[in-house]
């Protein structure tokens, strides 16, 4: 079991739905901890499959305190009918019932990320077949775009468990999204009773996570598979390692900070946030506080704003030590987003940019020789179009001044794509089509 639980509150008259819920929680992790043991994974991951059923059962013998309780569970009945991996568990769970065992398979999916979409090479196979990954990177073009993927390229090994009538889910995941179906339909049977919502939190930190965002999971539930990958340097072979630093800053840490900026930059935090409620204005504020650092400093570094709303939810420094790493890096940071719930993030720092040359599609803009500096704001969110902010950095005798500020709406933002992908937002088809034909046309990065 992890730091991460689902409160209700005391005296719940659906507490023993609640407790029906947190052993299907329970039994998840169980399954995967022993996602390597062939068979604790079995009878792991059936146990909880069996579970998630009787949660819909045990609600069901507590409807006499649930208003208009068949009207309003005949819907939820209808719409878990008309979602075929809810069906597929009722299914299943007659199936280890009644028949036996499900016919699991344990497959390794290797997959080349050298993109910041999904669209690089893949294949899965049967597990004890474990020369595909090499006959995969041997695949790799002898071409422009083979270079790169060489160069930049992770190559992502990941064991998974399928079962033949489900091909297209994870079994994990598959039971994680049905927690969040039941974990919704229970939320609602408290609003049905008029009682206050459960609140999903980390137990050691009070955080509070986005039920809604996570679509009832919990945040355990998300990006899970990353802990069971081993990403692999196509350049040399070695493992690519991240390192995560949380800090949580408290009051005084926020005061001290306060008066930091003020006596360096001549900033108050409200100078730097605004005061406008919009993302727009918020992004305004911020890249002119920017400015002032970068002016002040000779530098800027890359940070990430997370909002819900206009409420700032968290700050992140990015810190990639290759290029290759960020395809790895924000695909992480979307997960995230999906935990908090965060619909708007802005991005701030300093990027290199050159002419895109069809000769060299590939190029990357720091190893041109033409190349010119700049500082970049980008403002993308879960509706709405994105935002960029750029304005040219000129470096003279030691002192860094940033020139007039460039604004563009809409456009291309490859580096974005794992974003929309995690908000459930379609990716715009000419961001693809633009990568693939030229690499984003300005070659930045």
């Amino acid at each position: 079991m992890n730091n991460e639980t689902k409160k209700h509150s005391e005296g719940c008259p659906l507490e023993p739905v609640h407790k029906r819920l947190e052993d299907l929680h329970r039994q998840w992790h169980v399954a995967q901890n022993s996602y390597f043991d062939p068979e604790a994974f079995r009878m792991a991951i059936q146990t909880a499959i069996q579970t998630s059923r009787t949660v819909s059962f045990i609600l069901q013998s507590n409807k006499r305190i649930i208003r208009d309780f068949d009207k309003w569970y005949g819907k939820w009945q209808d719409e878990f009918r008309s979602i075929p991996l809810m069906k597929w568990m009722v299914d299943a769970r007659n199936k280890i019932e009644k028949q036996g065992d499900l016919e699991t398979h344990s497959y390794i999916r290797a997959e080349v990320v050298a993109s910041y979409f999904n669209e690089g090479p893949t294949v899965q196979v049967p597990a004890e077949l474990f020369d595909a990954p090499l006959k995969l990177v041997k695949s790799i073009p002898d071409s422009q775009l083979g270079k790169h993927i060489r160069k930049d390229g992770v190559l992502r090994i990941q064991r998974r468990w399928i079962e033949n009538t489900l091909p297209e889910f994870e079994l994990l995941d598959a039971v994680a999204i049905a927690y969040g179906h039941l974990s919704r339909l229970l939320d609602d049977a408290h609003r049905q009773i008029g009682l206050p919502l459960p609140e999903s939190r980390n137990v050691e930190t009070g955080e509070l996570y986005d039920s809604e965002a996570m679509q009832g999971r919990m945040p355990c539930m998300i990006g899970h598979g990353d802990l069971r990958s081993l990403d692999i340097w196509l350049a040399d072979g070695t493992p690519v390692e991240f390192e995560r630093i949380e800090r949580k800053i408290g009051h005084e840490d926020q005061m001290a900070e306060g008066a930091r900026l003020k006596d360096r930059y001549g900033l108050e935090p409200k100078d730097i946030f605004g005061q406008s409620g919009t993302a727009e204005g918020t992004l305004n504020q911020l890249f002119k506080a920017a400015q002032v650092m970068l002016e002040r400093d000779g530098h800027h570094i890359t940070i990430l704003f997370h909002f819900r709303g206009s409420r700032l939810l968290e700050m992140s420094e990015l810190r990639p030590a290759e290029h290759g790493q960020k395809y790895l890096m924000m695909r992480n940071v979307a997960h995230d987003l999906v935990r908090k719930g965060a619909d708007t993030v802005i991005m701030i720092g300093e990027v290199w940019s050159a002419p895109y040359l069809p000769s060299q599609p590939y190029r990357r803009a720091v190893d041109a020789p033409e190349r010119k500096e700049l500082l970049v704001a980008n403002l993308v969110r879960k509706a709405g179009e994105p935002i960029q902010l750029s304005a040219r950095i000129v470096r003279t005798k030691g002192q860094a001044t940033v020139e007039k500020t460039n604004v563009e709406s809409g456009g291309a933002h490859f580096l974005f794509a794992p974003f929309y992908e995690a908000w459930g937002r379609e990716i715009p088809p000419e961001w693809m089509e633009q990568e693939k034909s030229m690499r984003g046309g300005d070659n930045s990065g």
